[in-house]
């Protein structure tokens, strides 16, 4: 099995642990209000949740080296080039993306710092500022680079995010990992159906930080492809770029297009909600929010043609796996849509 091509860099420590974008942009903003702060001091914010924490505490009890999650998430800032240290002081870095992080300090103008608050979600403005930051990081661009057409090893990704979501092919992640990996070390291309060995260096990366980073600006989404379905009957995560936002979407033809997809010579169709969730986000690019939005609002407007069928609660509390690829509609999973063609599809398929 080949290994992922990957760009060298002379910088050290290059990779970044930091899950949360949010954290990062916070520490930014943080750093800016005070112009030039003392290390220490900043540490000592965090570890009081002045910067919200990220999912996990900046101090936990669990954690042998306490200071740890703040130093990652301090690196991480540094390194994408949002703040600098020299001589125990952190200061904002403006010699760099000069507007796109004027970009990110005038959504957080009236930003308050305190333990009680949390880290508010990122604005439309703040996702393009921070995805042209994030282009620069040379192990996003091996990631981004993945789902494109192959490159030759070594050579300089140069693209942007219109072109990545025009020409870019969904990545697989094998579902099934082995307990002493922390993540899996197997990726599919879907450019050209070809496995590859993930560097043990990315592997962390690859399956928590980059998704984690490209799904909250909204470049790529994930679908669970479950063996019922897969190829070759094994459980896959796949990424895929997004290609259409999700206004654009919900104005199509929703019923049409489910039948046209869907129901192709029978007039009457069961499809499982994570299968029918996977083929439109192939087939449209679309994000798999809106795919519920529409599919919820079709049942809402003609349940008689487009019948989501309940799946029980005990079921769920046995099978949780499914619980993000089904649909919760008025306090009940939705696990698969009756499709009934429609009379007026009817004497059109007829006629």
């Amino acid at each position: 099995m080949k290994m992922l091509s990957v760009i060298k860099t002379k910088r050290k420590w290059s990779y970044i642990y930091a899950y949360n974008l949010r954290t990062l942009r916070d520490i930014f903003v943080y750093c800016t209000r005070h112009k030039k702060i003392n290390e220490k001091q900043l540490y000592h914010d965090m570890a009081r949740n002045i910067i919200p924490p990220p999912k996990t505490q900046w101090i936990n009890k669990n954690i042998k080296r306490k200071e740890r999650l703040r130093l990652e998430y301090i690196h991480a800032a540094e390194y994408l080039n949002l703040i600098k240290r020299e001589r125990g002081k952190i200061e904002p870095n403006f010699e760099s993306f000069i507007i796109e992080k004027e970009t990110i300090l005038e959504a957080n103008k009236r930003r308050i710092f305190k333990p009680s608050l949390g880290s508010p979600s990122l604005v439309q403005s703040e996702k393009w500022a921070l995805a042209n930051i994030i282009l620069s990081y040379e192990r996003a661009q091996d990631y981004l680079s993945w789902f494109l057409p192959v490159r030759k090893r070594g050579e300089s990704l140069r693209f942007n995010l219109d072109i990545f979501k025009k020409n870019g092919k969904p990545i697989y992640l094998l579902g099934k990992v082995s307990a002493k990996k922390k993540g899996s070390d197997i990726l599919k291309k879907g450019v050209d159906r070809r496995l590859y060995k993930i560097p043990s260096e990315y592997i962390r990366l690859v399956n928590y930080v980059f998704p984690s980073w490209f799904r909250e600006l909204e470049v790529i989404d994930k679908v669970v492809v479950f063996p019922d379905f897969s190829e070759d009957k094994q459980l896959w995560h796949m990424f895929y770029p997004i290609k259409i936002k999700d206004e654009d979407f919900l104005n199509k033809n929703i019923p049409r297009l489910l039948e046209t997809t869907f129901l192709k010579k029978e007039d009457k169709k069961n499809i499982w909600i994570p299968y029918l969730i996977y083929i439109l986000a192939l087939k449209f690019g679309c994000s798999v929010r809106a795919i519920k939005i529409a599919l919820k609002k079709v049942y809402k407007e003609d349940y008689e043609h487009f019948y989501l069928e309940r799946t029980s609660l005990s079921l769920m509390k046995r099978h949780s796996q499914y619980e993000d690829s089904y649909i919760k509609v008025d306090g009940f999973f939705r696990s698969s849509i009756i499709l009934t063609r429609r009379d007026n599809e009817r004497s059109r398929k007829n006629g």
